[in-house]
């Protein structure tokens, strides 16, 4: 019971996963990889860069971004990488002024500059109207240095748990925002000579998780997206530092994709990983790369297991851990090549056992249960579109297709052919193919058509 604990944990779907167990799976991403994308325009370019990174939740986006991370500080670059929502903001209720001081806030904890700090001094001389809302009493100048850096952070907080308190902040802040701008570039340039030694390449933002941020729409004016990443793309990019932000899928499926080319360097989806053919058969080369992931993470919990799947690893069957090749197999093929509902499958189905192996009856009652959670999310007009898509392997840009494929019903996935054109084609969730309300619309077009799929 405890070796199934230890794996059950092994696999948490809101984990990032470790250095340890990171799988390389370009091949089965389309050749997408997070360095050759997004990196190499911050190594080549004189000049400060501003890209923006999506894809679904849950397909290893701030695993790559993490690696990112890595990969540039491996050749010199100072990287400052937040996950903005765990301290910084409140997603469903987020604007511009939150994330301005977000990068604030963790870019003047991270470099520490004693004298002639520009943000500390911005912060002093409004110290007044700021310590009425955060109820102190005691002057900016008699705080030491690390309680003078530490008010960004009380900011930041009372802006994500405090919504009463949360458009008065807001309101200070937008009434100062060139000022902070100006503050925060004379910060940065200033840091830029002080990085430590072997990082002198120059300072790297990366402000992860703002692909959480849940829309709002109010009559008459723009959405928080647009009011965003629109109109305020000039602050967006208006920093002297190469800065990556996070986006919301929603948007790269929106008409609002479409004006990013002029006002970012770069947008760029993590996509999707392989598993099926665009003609239906399985996608070997993805399917041994979800094995070799599953493979890995159990043999990193326990060094003794690697005598157990000694003589294995070729064929990854893992029989320490599943009852048949077959049943990892359907396993993997049932996620889609969507990371997150590959571990919510292997936790579901490890619940469903006392002792290992995994059972096929396991990952059988693990995959009705999270077949049901997808049939929810279809609306009863869906069903004929969620057929058309998988008879053509294509998909229309209306608002019903993109509200698909912002829930996953719909994948999207990419490849490069014999000719190296790049292909990208969707298909319907292997879940929601299960169901039977699905299969009634698939026999519906067959029968008008003629064929059989």
């Amino acid at each position: 019971m405890d070796l199934l604990a230890e794996i059950y944990n092994s696999f948490n779907p809101f984990e990032t996963a470790s250095k340890e167990a990171y799988v390389d799976c370009r091949e089965v991403r389309g050749n997408w990889e997070v360095y050759q994308e997004l990196g190499k325009k911050v190594v080549l370019s004189k000049h400060a860069t501003c890209q923006l990174c999506s894809g679904h939740r849950g397909t290893g986006k701030s695993t790559e971004l993490l690696r990112l991370k890595e990969n540039l500080e491996g050749r010199g670059y100072f990287v400052v990488y937040f996950a903005v929502d765990d301290q910084d903001i409140e997603p469903e209720d987020v604007e511009y002024a939150d994330i301005l001081m977000a990068c604030t806030r963790h870019l003047v904890e991270a470099v520490k500059i004693e004298q002639h700090n520009p943000l500390l001094e911005w912060m002093e001389l409004r110290w007044e109207s700021f310590k009425d809302l955060m109820l102190m009493e005691v002057s900016f100048e008699k705080l030491n240095l690390e309680q003078q850096i530490s008010q960004f952070s009380k900011i930041t907080a009372t802006i994500k748990a405090v919504p009463d308190m949360r458009r008065e902040i807001r309101q200070k802040i937008n009434a100062n925002t060139p000022s902070l701008v100006k503050a925060l570039n004379d910060f940065i340039l200033q840091a830029q000579k002080s990085l430590p030694k072997g990082k002198n390449n120059g300072l790297v933002i990366i402000v992860d998780n703002l692909d959480r941020i849940v829309e709002v729409k109010e009559e008459g004016r723009p959405s928080n997206y647009e009011e965003i990443y629109l109109n305020r793309s000039e602050m967006l990019r208006g920093l002297k530092c190469h800065v990556l932000y996070t986006v919301p899928i929603d948007v790269v499926y929106s008409d609002l994709a479409t004006n990013f080319d002029t006002s970012y360097h770069n947008l760029e989806v993590v996509p999707m990983m392989m598993v099926r053919n665009p003609n239906g058969d399985a996608n070997e080369t993805g399917l041994k790369k979800l094995r070799e992931l599953i493979c890995q993470r159990v043999r990193l919990i326990k060094p003794e297991l690697e005598k157990t799947l000694e003589g294995k690893v070729k064929g990854l069957d893992l029989p320490a851990v599943f009852d048949s090749p077959e049943t990892l197999k359907h396993l993997c093929l049932m996620s889609g090549g969507h990371m997150r509902d590959l571990m919510k499958l292997i936790q579901s189905a490890i619940e469903q056992v006392d002792q290992l192996p995994i059972t096929s009856k396991a990952v059988k009652l693990a995959i009705e249960k999270a077949r049901e959670t997808y049939r929810k999310g279809v609306q009863e007009h869906h069903w004929d579109i969620l057929a058309q898509a998988n008879s053509c392997k294509d998909k229309k840009d209306d608002k019903e297709h993109l509200r698909l494929l912002r829930n996953r019903s719909l994948l999207e996935y990419r490849y490069y052919d014999e000719n190296d054109s790049l292909q990208i084609w969707c298909d319907v969730h292997p879940l929601i193919e299960g169901t039977p309300k699905f299969k009634d619309a698939l026999s519906k077009i067959q029968s008008v058509t003629g064929t059989t799929l």
